[in-house]
């Protein structure tokens, strides 16, 4: 079950702020002294709210309450990561000076009818309380606090939505997680109980690629690399950037070319393979990082390096181009199915494997510890 708690968000005061850009692109570092200098401030009245964001003509929808760390503890809110001890005692640092929590943690559920059927209702007939407008993306806020609907929301979610599943914020819910073996109590408002999260359904959520690049060959030529990755790939030459369209298949950039990669039928995962074992980034780093460079410590090693799918195959070639990379490949994305099943069976991706849209901002609403 989904429990949406409404809290009092802490709202930034839009009126008093002269650079978006600038206010929220340091709300990261410098909340504590936005919160006491008084460009934020605690709503009232417990509510809802709607968050839209609009970004190359394409919306997300979603809603922002708190909900249950217990949901997390007792598996209702699913995971696919692991997480680190020494980011944890970081990130619980910056949540204790803060007093709180900046930015959601990002949700999704399979889509219930009802649900989107009252949100479209609710966002058609209520204008937006406010918006925060940037260059490339807009976002749109609806406090919501009417009873009926607050009531008719927690409802569909509790009966209609059994688990919920992590799409960025594990170390914010694992920190949670922390917080509330601390500070736990029967107080019924106790706010470490709580976190802040955004729900977003899966039609609104878009898993990109999570493409990779190498610094290094590890000794290797990159005509030595390219003979050893046709042990595992077909290879052939492209006349363009190439996009993987199928599992199986990838892209590489190398010496001013793109490569069409196609695993070699001996090397497809059969059907007794897991669902986590069987996705091209865990074979890229089984093939290609362990298999022909040596890497084992893939999660460290800095000689792997990451760019989200979503800047395209171009952001790849000026790494390569400009000699800060050796290497660049274009992989194809995890479907959302496959991260909802290998977080059913409590299974984990491999570091970096999902870039996910939409991409929430620090500081433009918030949880304090003081109050829900």
């Amino acid at each position: 079950m989904a429990n949406i708690i409404p809290f009092r968000p802490v709202l930034p005061d839009l009126n008093d702020i002269i650079s978006f850009d600038d206010f929220f692109g340091t709300a990261k570092r410098k909340f504590p002294l936005y919160y006491r200098d008084g460009y934020y401030q605690m709503d009232q009245e417990p509510s809802l709210l709607i968050y839209r964001i609009i970004r190359h003509n394409r919306s997300h929808t979603g809603i922002i309450s708190c909900t249950h760390v217990e949901d997390y503890i007792q598996g209702h809110i699913k995971r696919h990561e692991f997480t680190l001890a020494d980011k944890e005692a970081r990130m619980q640092e910056l949540f204790e000076e803060r007093n709180g929590v900046i930015k959601p943690i990002l949700l999704t559920y399979p889509n219930v009818l009802e649900i989107d059927a009252l949100i479209n209702r609710i966002t058609i007939s209520m204008p937006p309380s406010f918006k925060i407008p940037f260059e490339d993306d807009q976002h749109v806020f609806w406090l919501l606090k009417e009873e009926e609907h607050m009531q008719r929301l927690q409802e569909l979610f509790k009966d209609k939505i059994p688990s919920s599943y992590i799409c960025d914020g594990h170390h914010r819910m694992t920190t949670a997680e922390r917080l509330y073996m601390q500070h736990k109590s029967k107080e019924a408002k106790n706010p470490y109980h709580y976190i802040m999260a955004a729900y977003f359904p899966a039609s609104e959520i878009l898993i990109h690629n999570y493409n990779r690049i190498l610094k290094s060959l590890k000794g290797l030529s990159e005509e030595e690399f390219l003979q050893k990755l046709e042990k595992y790939y077909e290879v052939s030459l492209e006349p363009m950037a190439f996009r993987p369209v199928r599992r199986g298949e990838m892209g590489c950039y190398i010496k001013g070319r793109w490569r069409k990669l196609i695993l070699k039928e001996e090397y497809i995962p059969g059907d007794e393979t897991s669902v986590a074992d069987s996705l091209d980034v865990h074979l890229f780093n089984r093939y290609i990082l362990q298999d022909i460079l040596g890497i084992e410590d893939v999660r460290n090693d800095v000689e792997v390096r990451y760019v989200g799918g979503v800047k395209g195959p171009a952001a790849l070639e000026r790494k390569v181009d400009e000699e800060s990379a050796l290497a660049a490949f274009n992989l194809y994305p995890v479907a959302m199915e496959d991260l909802i099943s290998i977080s059913d069976l409590r299974g984990t991706l491999p570091p970096k494997s999902t870039y996910v849209e939409p991409r929430m901002r620090n500081g433009f609403t918030a949880q304090m510890y003081s109050k829900i």
